[in-house]
């Protein structure tokens, strides 16, 4: 069993979702579509199954400063609230820096923008979490190992820091009075979520506000937020999603003439342009006629990727619940043909036709490779067996569609 609490908190994440999407459905609010839904849901679970293989470098990162460099001002040899209270600030200060830097440094920008491309709001941007933002983020924790507090503890606060502000991303709740002074709110985190020109930059916070009203960030909520980013990513490919920034960087690149170019794309806020030699001015955004990116799918197409998304799911709260007893081997290929699926939904929301023939391929290679790699019972195989015919009869009806 994992003991990140933001893995033992998926089925909280889900219940809370689902009650949300009652209310949205009750009040006929709009706040979901399937195919970005979907797709936040994918980017979050490759990241947790991708987090399985990636993980490991900040953790290390951590335990060489703990047992190398600390002051050992801690005592960790045994549970104490001062001490968990002291980190769970502690994180969340370091939190509010590094988020802040996430958004201010164009190359730490890369492994945040992911969590900021939905153009919507509501639980599942939660979810949309980048893979490589743990990677990047990494230093800005370190002091709290020079301090002296263990491995152990930091992956607790952390977690339960992540799963408060799962809740912030709604729409449903309003102002929450007093409150708002002090903590991390739904309507302080649209702000920080909006794209209009005045909200860009803004409440960096994780679970305290406090840090914005001290360093000069906070904005408060006036006018209804247009979400996404200034410069949409215009897909639903999960895989896509983590890189589509550094190509935008590369773009960048090439229009550098000398290292001060190359060091200012790189290093200062998104958006900064060696051939206009200053910033690309922020566009403005209106709530009711800016735009958002969608595609059409009939239908059956969508019932489809449903259906294969519920299958993920248990896939991957199984990988994720038993990762722990997997040996090297199997974590690789359960992790691929988790990533296979989830860009295979994407694939099939736009319309592309590799994806439709990938779909036939993945089903009984996804068989194969987990009779080989894994012991399952037999109940299991014929399961995967009868969701596969199932695919396949369902893949055969709406083949004209893809094949246009």
């Amino acid at each position: 069993m994992d003991l990140n609490p933001t893995v033992i908190a998926i089925p909280l994440y889900f219940l809370l979702m689902g009650i949300e999407l009652l209310i949205n459905k009750i009040q006929h609010t709009r706040l979901y579509r399937l195919n970005d839904a979907i797709t936040n849901i994918n980017i979050g679970a490759t990241q947790q199954v991708i987090g399985v293989l990636l993980k490991l470098i900040p953790i290390a990162i951590y335990e060489i400063v703990y047992h190398n460099f600390s002051f050992q001002w801690i005592d960790n040899s045994q549970f104490n609230w001062w001490v968990f209270w002291a980190a769970f600030i502690g994180w969340d200060f370091c939190y509010y820096w590094a988020h802040r830097m996430s958004h201010e440094i164009n190359l730490l920008w890369s492994g945040h923008v992911v969590h900021h491309q939905s153009e919507e709001y509501n639980l599942s941007v939660a979810l949309r979490q980048s893979w490589f933002q743990g990677i990047w983020t990494a230093p800005f924790y370190l002091p709290l190992a020079l301090i002296g507090f263990d491995t152990t503890t930091i992956i607790l606060v952390s977690g339960l820091n992540l799963i408060y502000q799962y809740w912030i991303h709604t729409e449903m709740i309003q102002k929450m009075g007093i409150l708002e002074w002090v903590m991390n709110t739904p309507s302080h985190h649209r702000v920080h979520h909006g794209r209009n020109p005045e909200y860009i930059d803004k409440n960096h916070a994780g679970v305290f506000i406090i840090w914005d009203r001290m360093f000069g960030t906070f904005q408060p909520e006036v006018a209804k937020p247009v979400y996404g980013i200034t410069t949409p990513v215009a897909s639903w490919n999960p895989v896509w999603a983590n890189f589509a920034h550094f190509e935008t960087i590369y773009g960048q690149l090439k229009e550098a003439r000398s290292f001060t170019d190359y060091f200012k794309i790189l290093f200062y806020k998104p958006g900064w342009s060696a051939k206009m030699a200053g910033y690309v001015p922020i566009p403005e955004v209106q709530r009711d006629k800016t735009p958002k990116y969608d595609t059409y799918s009939p239908t059956t197409v969508n019932y489809y990727v449903l259906f294969q998304y519920l299958i993920t799911t248990v896939y991957i709260a199984t990988y994720l619940f038993s990762q722990n007893e997997m040996a090297m081997t199997p974590k690789i290929v359960g992790a691929a043909l988790i990533v296979i699926a989830c860009l295979n939904m994407g694939g099939l929301f736009e319309k592309k036709k590799w994806s439709y023939w990938i779909e036939w391929l993945r089903f009984p290679m996804s068989i194969a490779l987990l009779v080989v790699v894994f012991t399952i019972p037999m109940y299991v195989l014929w399961l995967n067996i009868g969701a596969m015919l199932i695919s396949w009869a369902w893949l055969f009806s709406f083949r004209g569609y893809l094949q246009k």
